[in-house]
């Protein structure tokens, strides 16, 4: 498995020491040392797990974290100077998934990014996720920034199917296939369907997650991670 790994750091000779810590575990690494640059970089990369200091210069890691949270999960690990309890609270509620302070052991790091990566990737078998949308698979259910949705079944079968083909277009005769087991539905009965989910979207504020493809289907339109 390609494990990736982003330091977001403005101290040069501390991301040399924890690149070269990580290249020699297996992992690929990148590093950026503002936060426009970071936002960039995992943008461009498939990341597996960021660690984040908090001072970079004029950006501020916990605001940072909070901005990637509205749109992944990734593992983030605060790696910083800052020790008081205030600091530390303040990185777990931005979103942050474990905290370490400087100067740390190289052991300790280590186990606790395996620790991290571990159950992630456990976590992340049960989920669809897009933008501010979860689909939680073991038990079936949606949810918009952790609240129910609160879907009926084809309701469900319709948010499922696109998310797992996502990028594809999905024609109406797949979906049918998927919500009721035949094609052999009247479109108008498809239609409500897919209406009755953009309505409940919308109720969040947004109503954009699917798009309707003249004369081919529809397709989820925000990037999932499967």
């Amino acid at each position: 498995m390609n494990r990736k790994i982003l330091i977001v750091e403005d101290d040069k000779y501390i991301i040399e020491g924890v690149t070269e810590l990580l290249f020699e575990e297996g992992y690929d690494v990148c590093s950026a040392t503002t936060g426009m640059h970071a936002l960039a970089e995992f943008e461009r990369n498939s990341i597996s797990l960021i660690i984040m200091d908090v001072n970079l210069g004029e950006d501020n890691g916990f605001e940072l974290c909070t901005k990637i949270r509205k749109t992944s999960s990734v593992p983030i690990l605060f790696l910083t100077a800052g020790n008081t309890e205030d600091e530390i609270v303040r990185g777990f509620k931005n979103g942050g998934d474990d905290y370490i302070t400087k100067p740390f052991r190289t052991a300790e790091l280590l186990v606790r990014i395996e620790a991290l990566l571990r159950r992630s990737e456990n976590h992340n078998k049960c989920l669809l996720l897009s933008g501010e949308i979860c689909y939680r698979i073991d038990d079936n259910r949606v949810y918009h920034n952790g609240r129910d949705m609160l879907m009926s079944h084809n309701e469900l079968a319709v948010i499922r199917t696109l998310m797992k083909k996502w990028p594809e277009i999905v024609n109406r005769s797949q979906l049918m296939k998927e919500i009721w087991g035949t094609d052999n539905i009247d479109i108008c009965t498809l239609n409500v369907n897919i209406n009755r989910v953009r309505e409940k979207i919308g109720k969040y504020g947004n109503d954009d997650y699917i798009e309707t493809v003249r004369g081919k289907g529809y397709r989820w339109t925000l990037p999932v991670q499967k």
